[in-house]
């Protein structure tokens, strides 16, 4: 019964839709890992910005779901579902540069390669939504 509650939000994260209407298909390894990050967390209300503290330690998902927080075992961390997806955001280095110290809903990120620094393309980030440890 427990790990059932956990899987809940999990479930109802990857069963709304992305911004092309598609519902996030991950593989067996990504929904473990998900699972293990949200394990004993609450979804909260979505928030459009995250301050520069809670930027601190990212972790991708899969190319449709990015975590940050202020640190690996933060109390609250933030899931956000990149527009139309990141791809290649766990092989590329995601660099994004702005006015304030937030990171909001719709800011552009550059996509640049480990080895070469070229650009590989870009994404544009969703809502953050809240994931506090109960």
């Amino acid at each position: 019964m427990k790990k059932l509650l956990f899987a809940i939000p999990a479930a109802i994260l990857l069963a709304s839709p992305a911004m092309s209407g598609e519902k996030i298909q991950l593989t067996e390894k990504e929904q473990t890992k998900l699972d293990k990050r949200l394990d004993g967390r609450t979804a909260g209300k979505a928030k459009s910005c995250i301050s520069a503290h809670d930027q601190r330690q990212m972790t991708v998902i899969s190319d449709d779901i990015l975590i940050f927080g202020s640190r690996r075992n933060a109390k609250t961390i933030y899931v956000n579902k990149p527009y139309r997806g990141c791809p290649n955001a766990d092989r590329n280095i995601l660099s994004y540069s702005r006015s304030t110290s937030s990171l909001c809903r719709g800011e552009i990120v550059d996509l640049v390669d480990n080895m070469t620094g070229m650009s590989m393309g870009s994404c544009t980030f969703g809502e953050f939504v809240p994931y506090t440890k109960n």
